[in-house]
């Protein structure tokens, strides 16, 4: 069977015959390779260093799109065309082949499912017959929307988890090397010698910027002993870095200020003339604010509790059955009763909250902004993300941590409109990153079975770091 790969090749060499070089030539390498990276990504074929550094195309970014079969085989039919009637226009084929990955007949977002994903934002709890007599249609419907999204978009409900209420700090760490070899080093560090509570290790493509999570245990010694590693690797390895303590998590759907076409989205306007902070000052009474949840004192909880909460915080739908199965795996077994009404408290006292997240080729740039700020600016930015397609925000020790989704004909006035704030009265430092490359995530079931009911039993010689020479 003749793949994507083998049209890619076949068709490069077709137009090298007929382009000379030139910057259209230069254009469609990019474009080509970018989809060569997004076929092997889909595939599950491993990536080389050449891969990764590709720079990605003004249209399209093969490193960051959701891989899914259905844009590959979309892809696929329309390289068999291109390749079987010899087309070479560099105009043609470039259109033709960008068509395929935000075509209507692949990821097109109809008005209706537009309302529905609005009305899922704002009142995620809301039964789906109430929805359906909201959107004027029938019940049936609502549940073939739903289906329908999970196929177009990956369309995926998941939770938002207070880390205070288990008595647990949660930190967001980022940093810049000044050299590939030290960030390979700390990416080692962090995967073995740091593992028990990272969270997630991610590079960029230059493996000189990097992010890291983490789950430490809201106690004196442990605390104090972290933010010791973090200093000494800082010392280290860190030209700069930027670590935030995380205590208001917020996320956002909004398609009120984006102007969504069969394509991709446009920015408003007024948010482009006035600014992102200026704009949400300006109409701050009226803008949708976002979902959220803040970080409170700790409740009294078993592992029970926990391991509810660390599965339902990716599948925030998961049947009881399946969660069942997932707690009997782990060693617990619970009345489905008992499993029921813990699940029913953990909503209601909202240690979770919510949320679904999407991915399309209409938003295919992730990217993150951790700023240093005064507390006023982070609330103001936390609204401001609020305005994007769809964005994650946190509000931190320090300022704010920032993450959007972006369309590709807005990337540039994003990224002015955000690094501007550093312009603010306020805002101390921006740190931008994106292109990631993950390196590692881990699931905060592992330390599950370090709580012994009363306080989280870790001992000093888990935070050593013998490499360092940095042992308690």
């Amino acid at each position: 069977m003749v793949e994507v790969a083998d049209l890619l090749s076949t068709l490069k060499h077709n137009i090298h015959e007929v382009l000379r070089p030139s910057e259209e030539l230069f254009e469609i390498n990019s474009l080509l390779d970018n989809l060569r990276v997004y076929a092997k990504r889909v595939k599950g074929e491993p990536l080389t260093e050449e891969d990764y550094s590709l720079q990605p195309y003004k249209d399209f970014d093969g490193m960051v799109v959701t891989p899914r079969e259905r844009t590959y085989n979309s892809l696929l039919r329309r390289l068999k065309v291109i390749i079987r009637f010899n087309i070479t226009s560099y105009e043609k084929v470039t259109r033709d082949l960008l068509r395929g990955l935000v075509s209507e007949e692949t990821e097109r977002i109809t008005g209706r499912e537009i309302r529905l994903m609005t009305l899922l934002n704002q009142r995620p709890n809301t039964p789906q017959s109430q929805m359906a007599k909201e959107l004027n249609v029938s019940l049936p419907t609502v549940r073939k929307d739903i289906k329908v999204l999970e196929e177009k978009i990956g369309l995926r409900f998941a939770n938002m988890i207070d880390w205070g209420r288990f008595k647990l700090r949660h930190y967001a760490l980022f940093f810049m090397t000044s050299k590939v070899e030290a960030s390979r080093h700390l990416e080692k560090i962090f995967n073995e010698e740091m593992s028990t509570y990272l969270r997630s290790i991610n590079l960029d493509t230059t493996f000189q910027r990097g992010f890291a999570g983490f789950l430490i245990p809201d106690q004196g010694k442990p605390t104090q002993l972290f933010l010791d590693q973090i200093e000494r690797l800082g010392e280290k390895f860190f030209e700069e870095y930027q670590l935030h303590q995380i205590t208001k998590y917020n996320q956002s759907i909004c398609f009120d200020h984006f102007d969504y076409e069969s394509s991709t989205w446009m920015i408003e306007g007024d948010v482009s003339t006035l600014g992102l902070l200026n704009f949400v000052r300006e109409n701050w009474a009226i803008l949708p604010k976002p979902r959220g949840l803040s970080n409170t004192i700790a409740r009294p909880f078993d592992n029970l509790d926990y391991y509810l909460a660390c599965f339902l915080g990716g599948d925030s739908q998961a049947p009881m059955k399946k969660i069942q199965n997932r707690l009997n795996a782990v060693g617990i077994e619970a009345p489905r009763t008992t499993v029921s009404t813990r699940k029913n408290r953990l909503f209601k006292e909202r240690t979770l909250e919510p949320f679904f997240t999407f991915s399309t080729p209409q938003l295919p740039f992730f990217i993150s902004f951790a700023i240093r700020c005064e507390p006023h600016i982070a609330e103001q930015l936390v609204v401001a993300v609020a305005q994007m397609p769809q964005g994650f925000a946190s509000i931190t020790n320090i300022g704010c941590v920032v993450n959007v989704h972006v369309p590709s004909r807005s990337l540039g006035t994003i990224l002015n409109l955000l690094s501007l704030t550093l312009e603010e009265e306020g805002v101390h430092e921006v740190w931008q990153m994106q292109q990631y490359r993950n390196m590692g995530s881990y699931a905060p079931t592992r330390i599950a079975n370090k709580w012994n009911g009363s306080y989280w039993n870790w001992s000093e010689d888990e935070f050593a770091i013998p490499s360092l020479g940095l042992e308690y």
